[in-house]
């Protein structure tokens, strides 16, 4: 029986385990996981940006988050650092994966996210209501996934010890993202920093 996308986005919703075990045996080359995040990251900035459009709110940072190209940039710079921070985390913290593992389980749940962006625009418009309940919904099932996808890829038999990964690199990540944000944010506001 042939086994497809739909079929892999489903698995990860309603077993994550098996999910990431059948992300980490895709043979891809690394050149090529690289320009699949590329690609999901301008997906999923094209329909942030969207999303903005159609239910428009004030933002720190708004600049950035108006502009898709800036708002790709400040991701894509986002996922690059928090991909190199969990496999040096996990690592540290007895974890087996190496950076092609950890990087080919982001893309795919970058590209899950699209999918759930797509859901947030379309209940959004569809049920503007419900909008906040199914972010929220989608966020906690998100993180929940991401635990299970890390412990998949550092082989750590243990969800506590990908949780703890998680959220050391959640600090590390927060710090060099806010980084990111001024540099871009202050150019795009016309800020130049003081040497």
């Amino acid at each position: 029986m042939r086994y497809g996308f739909a079929d892999l986005a489903r698995e990860t919703v309603f077993d994550p385990p098996g999910a990431a075990e059948r992300v980490l045996t895709f043979e891809i080359g690394r050149n090529a996981l690289w320009m699949a995040l590329l690609l999901a990251t301008v997906l999923n900035a094209l329909l942030f940006s969207l999303s903005n459009y159609v239910f428009p709110s004030q933002m720190p940072f708004s600049p950035i988050f108006e502009n898709p190209m800036l708002y790709a940039i400040a991701q894509g710079g986002g996922l690059v650092i928090m991909i190199f921070v969990l496999t040096w985390i996990g690592n540290m913290m007895g974890g087996s994966g190496q950076l092609g593992d950890v990087l080919r389980v982001m893309v795919w749940l970058q590209f899950m996210r699209v999918l759930a962006q797509l859901a947030i625009v379309f209940v959004g418009i569809t049920l503007p209501m419900l909008g906040g309940i199914v972010s929220i919904l989608i966020l906690v099932l998100s993180l929940w996934i991401l635990v299970h996808f890390i412990n998949a890829a550092h082989r750590f038999g243990s969800l506590g010890r990908a949780f703890v990964v998680l959220l050391l690199a959640g600090l590390g990540i927060s710090f060099g993202f806010s980084i990111i944000l001024f540099v871009i944010g202050g150019a795009a506001v016309g800020i130049t920093p003081n040497v």
